[in-house]
């Protein structure tokens, strides 16, 4: 280790070439931190107005040097990257921004580009293109970011662009370069890997999925014998492919955390108790502890076989959202927007699946939806109902049980449709006069269904390409987002008549037949909005000759031709017919 371990950045900058290894995360601050970053520097200005010795220290950093490798002092940044990233950006976007910065050619020689190193911080090597050229300005070519992360790296330099006064810059990058860090420069990897591990187990805010990391990390090398760098570099390999996958798996909609797929897969793999897989350092810790009596190899071998295992599990949810178009039952249950329950049988099932087009997972998802949309949408259970089971499902599917194969899942899945007096409380909300309120949602994916029903080609429609799930997921504007159309509006003409739904129930129109189902249809936001509460005669035309929806246009055959107006008997036989829908396709 460096003897001097307190140094300034400008003295840190002028030794050592850095780098961001490629297991690390990608560049991920955005605009809070960043404007911490900012109001750190302005507030450490104002105290040395009156005290002017006091220091302004940063952090620590830990690092791993490359000694071996370069003739050149080169180290890799095992913590304290993303701060480190940001200082170089902050620095960069001054020289840029601000012609008289002080000690220009010292920076840009030391900071930015040496004339006999070369550049002087490197990203990771997918984000390493664009930092050099759009943030650094090494190269004149405009990268075009193609990444979570190289949209956050240019983010972070618009921000300060946009909030750093012009007279602030040169004060502040002076502030920056004698501000301290505490840096350790580490010789091999194991020991920065119990560095880390001892300063991030002491209150040091990680996520439990960094946290995980290092724990494993820190147990390899205590049970190491020889060769210990070699087995850490193999759980970098694997947590680089983690962190990767969570960066792609950011782009896409409604899916789960990163510490959330990792207590997902600790539920369905691990044997726990309670809330165990809740804490899954402390379950973990609760494993390796309960084989340490088997020697040192054996802990490893456990420590390799889980991180294996892990890589896959995240791999395995970014496959699926990648898979969406294809993997019609998962989308179904993506656009009901329950999911938090059924990931760890969704990961289980997913893994355990062999089946070509993977059938087997597809009949699982088609049973989970049955279950949200009836339990949780239509029967209006409460969200953690059926969770304890879901759980005990996953933790007993696949295991070394021979009587709990896809047979008994499915009966399970099955049965769960059936409790809680879901079949009762299911119809009884469905017939209600207030179903929009109590189930908008479910609403709008049952209409949205209905209308992919009639484009396949069903009672006696033509065929017409079906409407996609980005519709409701990810429109491409507002504007075009599907919504939900009272086809008599609230103030409607009809609202204050007095009719009767059933023969003892007369009120009004507004409090007993609005919120029916059967007065409800699909449209997007736009045409919803352009038809505002027209009576029914003017929207007549819109409806039923214009439209785009064959919900819409199929409005007609619902009305009485004697009365040839929207009333109380065309909502009921609409209402019959979607409730028969619901019960063939849910029942």
């Amino acid at each position: 280790m460096n003897d001097k371990i307190l140094k300034t950045i400008d003295e840190l900058f002028t030794e050592y070439q850095f780098t961001i290894p490629n297991y690390q995360r990608s560049y991920a601050w955005e605009e809070a931190q960043l404007e911490l970053f900012v109001e750190d520097l302005r507030h450490q200005l104002k105290t040395q107005t009156t005290d002017v010795k006091k220091p302004y220290f940063i952090g620590t950093l830990l690092l791993h040097s490359k000694y071996n490798q370069y003739s050149y002092p080169a180290v890799d940044v095992v913590d304290g990257q993303q701060r480190l990233t940001t200082t170089l950006i902050f620095i960069a976007t001054a020289l840029k921004e601000y012609a008289e910065i002080e000690d220009a050619d010292f920076i840009k020689s030391n900071y930015i580009c040496h004339p006999e190193r070369g550049q002087k911080f490197k990203t990771i090597e997918k984000d390493r293109n664009l930092f050099r050229s759009t943030i650094l300005g090494i190269d004149s070519v405009d990268e075009v970011p193609d990444s979570q992360s190289s949209q956050k790296l240019i983010f972070a330099r618009d921000y300060f662009r946009q909030h750093v006064k012009l007279d602030e810059w040169q004060p502040m990058i002076t502030q920056l370069r004698e501000a301290q860090v505490l840096a350790y420069v580490i010789d091999d990897l194991s020991t920065a890997t119990q560095i880390f591990e001892f300063q991030n187990d002491r209150g040091k805010k990680l996520t439990n999925l960094e946290a995980v990391k290092s724990f494993l990390m820190h147990n390899v090398h205590l049970n190491s014998k020889s060769a210990s760098e070699e087995k850490l570099d193999s759980i970098h390999s694997h947590f680089e492919s983690i962190f990767r996958d969570i960066e792609e798996l950011s782009t896409y909609p409604r899916t789960p955390e990163e510490d959330s797929i990792l207590s997902y897969h600790c539920a369905a793999f691990l044997p726990w108790t309670d809330n165990e897989y809740l804490q899954p350092k402390k379950l973990i810790k609760k494993q390796i502890n309960a084989i340490e009596d088997k020697g040192p190899e054996a802990i490893i071998s456990w420590i390799n076989s889980f991180i294996s295992n892990l890589k896959k599990s995240y791999k395995n949810v970014l496959t699926i959202y990648k898979s969406m178009d294809e993997l019609t039952e998962f989308t179904h249950l993506v656009i009901l927007n329950r999911l938090a329950p059924f990931w760890p049988l969704l990961i289980k099932t997913y893994h355990e699946d062999d089946s070509n087009g993977k059938l087997q997972f597809k009949n699982a998802c088609l049973l989970m939806e049955i279950f949200s949309l009836k339990a949780y949408g239509l029967a209006n259970l409460r969200s953690n109902a059926g969770n304890s089971h879901l759980l005990w499902i996953a933790k007993k599917f696949g295991s070394s049980d021979h009587n709990w194969g896809y047979e008994r899942l499915f009966e399970e899945l099955s049965n769960m449709s059936s409790s809680w007096d879901i079949p009762k409380r299911m119809k009884a909300n469905i017939q209600s006069p207030n179903f929009y309120n109590n189930s908008k949602q479910s609403a709008l994916y049952i209409l949205w269904r209905y209308e992919n029903y009639l484009r396949s080609g069903n009672n006696n429609q033509n065929q017409w390409s079906k409407l996609s799930w980005r519709d409701i997921v990810i429109p491409k504007n507002n504007a075009e987002k599907l919504s939900l159309e009272h086809i008599a509006a609230q103030n409607n003409e009809l609202s204050k008549h007095l009719v009767s739904w059933d023969v003892d129930d007369e009120a009004e129109f507004k409090d007993i037949a609005l919120h029916r189902l059967g007065n409800l249809v699909l449209d997007s936001i736009s045409s919803n909005s352009s038809k505002k509460d027209h009576a029914f005669n003017k929207k007549w035309q819109r409806l039923s000759e214009s439209s785009t929806y064959l919900s819409q246009g199929e409005l007609k055959k619902f009305i009485s031709p004697e009365t040839n107006t929207w009333d109380i008997a065309a909502i009921k036989n609409r209402q019959r017919s979607l409730t028969m829908f619901i019960e063939e396709h849910w029942g």
